[in-house]
């Protein structure tokens, strides 16, 4: 506010006289009371000016009560305005400062009609547009939030039940070791005792024979003597042969335990150093920010570039290619077509004309799909050796390959991530710098020749053997699910700048386009466009064409 303080009245001020005020001049810059107000009003030079009552006065915000009507250079009072400079000018400021400045215009002119002008009613409609963005801001920051504590919820407890499970690997390798050990010392201690046994029938034996040796030499005639001596011998030489037996049949030998770890399970404590990787990604704000401005360009703009709908596309054949048993496909930023020749193994480029431009050999047996990563790097898929394979189509060599991938289809990228469809897991995404991966939409029954698409935030994938088409959040949040007699065997998918969906449907021999909600869907394409068992399908954004690859011939459309 102004002031809580009393405003005195400035004229009777200044014939020391303390009066308070019950008028304010904004223009004279004083108070006025009621008595000063009749000769303010009366005066030539200040009748016009616009007077408000105290009370209104102390309602202003201090920054525009505080505002001064003088130039404090000058010590004049404002009357033109510049819009050269958007700045208030006293005649002397026009002098020193104005002079070259066109367009200078009077100062009340201008303000006469600000308060019925549209500035003050945009300028309110932008406060609003402002404090709604933030309310907007502040819920999305809210949701997110709360999504970020449910994620790492999730990765908590998985986290956990991978520790269990490697603890109860664990504990059942050591339960069974253990039985093994005791198991061999049990064994080594039943032969030791045997053989203590033995050992001490033999001493019991040579004890006897001992006391009779006595007894011979003290006792006996020369003749039993020379007997008993004989006997003594014979018995003897048995003891001698049983000790030596135990020589040469090892029983004597040094027995040790030994124990052999695993080198897998001591490896562990080397190189594994990490239980995983915890990365943070960012992607496009899902808060949509609007002002009043954006609500004109978008009137304006409509009737220029409504979005297209199912019922509104149409696609016209612009290119065939001789390539057959083409299974999957992909653009690169700059319009060259990627391939993926199943039945010869190979890596097809072609430039954005459709002449082929390289092939490169795939050294793994059926290579199913292919993604562009730049405009040198490409991502290829292998379900049969359970790998993806990154490679640089520039040095037609491997870059990099991703192993333990499971059986792995159909293939996209995306900021930094490659998602692929793994059979019986669903959704996995892998980062193509740290390697590091996870389960991005889980679903048990996903099946082989499933393929997987994105754009902005959303990700869509089919299920061949369900015949499904499922849209999810980039966090993996459900979103919709089409399944129709539309389509069946659903493989390739791809998706056009509207988020209309399209889809190869595999054992009809058709293209079919759905709508951005799942709820509409429509027959593009058929066998009467000799559509043969499409597989893979690929999305140029910027040209608004479609790749189709064809068992038989694959094909390019434009949208018509």
């Amino acid at each position: 506010m102004a002031s809580s303080n009393t405003v005195l009245c400035g004229v009777c001020d200044s014939q020391l006289t303390t009066t308070n005020a019950d008028y304010w001049c904004p223009e004279c810059d004083e108070g006025l009371c009621s008595q000063c107000l009749k000769h303010h009003n009366a005066s030539k030079s200040s009748r016009n000016h616009g007077v408000i009552s105290v009370d209104n006065y102390k309602q202003l915000p201090p920054s525009i009560a505080n505002i001064s009507q003088h130039c404090s250079q000058h010590d004049r009072k404002f009357h033109d305005y510049c819009p050269q400079h958007e700045s208030l000018c006293c005649p002397l400021c026009i002098q020193s400062n104005h002079a070259a400045c066109v367009g200078i215009v009077s100062l009340g002119k201008i303000i006469q009609t600000v308060k019925t002008s549209a500035l003050l009613g945009s300028l309110d409609q932008n406060l609003k547009d402002i404090k709604l963005n933030v309310d907007r801001i502040v819920k999305d920051r809210k949701q997110n939030l709360a999504e970020i504590q449910k994620q790492r919820q999730k990765f908590h407890d998985e986290i956990k039940q991978v520790r269990n499970k490697i603890n109860e690997h664990l504990d059942s390798l050591e339960q069974r070791i253990l039985q093994d050990l005791y198991a061999a010392e049990k064994k080594i201690q039943s032969q030791v005792e045997d053989l203590l046994g033995k050992l001490a029938e033999h001493t019991e034996k040579l004890g006897l024979l001992q006391v009779n040796m006595s007894a011979i030499k003290e006792h006996a005639s020369d003749l039993q003597a020379f007997l008993g001596s004989k006997m003594i011998e014979t018995e003897i030489q048995t003891h001698e042969k049983f000790m030596q037996s135990l020589f040469d049949d090892g029983s004597l030998q040094k027995i040790d335990i030994n124990c052999k770890i695993d080198y897998n399970v001591s490896d562990v404590l080397s190189t594994v150093t990490s239980f995983g990787l915890i990365s943070v990604e960012s992607s496009s704000p899902l808060v949509v920010m609007q002002t009043e401005k954006d609500k004109q360009a978008q009137i304006r703009s409509f009737h220029y570039a409504p979005l297209t709908t199912v019922n509104d596309i149409k696609l016209i054949l612009k290119r065939e290619f001789e390539f057959t048993g083409v299974t999957g496909c992909s653009f690169s930023s700059t319009g060259d077509m990627f391939l993926i020749d199943n039945a010869n193994k190979r890596l097809l480029i072609l430039n954005e004309d459709g002449k082929l431009t390289s092939d490169i050999p795939l050294s793994n047996p059926n290579p199913v799909d292919v993604t562009c990563i730049d405009d040198k790097t490409v991502a290829v898929s292998f379900p049969g050796s359970e790998q993806i394979q990154i490679i640089n189509i520039t040095t037609k060599t491997i870059k990099r390959m991703i192993k333990r991938t499971g059986n792995c289809h159909g293939i996209c990228y995306r900021g930094g991530n490659l998602l692929y469809c793994r059979i019986g897991r669903g959704i996995q995404k892998v980062n193509v710098s740290e390697y590091c991966s996870s389960t991005l939409v889980k679903d048990d029954i996903l099946s082989a020749w499933s393929c997987v698409a994105t754009s902005k935030d959303r990700v869509f994938y089919t299920n061949s053997s369900q015949s499904t088409v499922t849209c999810c959040s980039l966090t993996g949040e459900n979103l919709w699910e089409y399944k129709g007699q539309s389509f069946s065997s659903p493989r390739g998918i791809a998706v056009d700048k509207d988020s209309n969906v399209y889809i190869a449907s595999y054992d009809k021999n058709s293209i079919i386009v759905l709508s951005s909600d799942g709820k509409q869907a429509k027959e593009l394409l058929g066998s009467y466009d000799g559509i043969s068992y499409p597989h893979g399908l690929a999305f140029d954004v910027k040209k608004e064409q479609i790749l189709v690859a064809n068992l038989d011939r694959t094909k390019l459309y434009g949208l018509c």
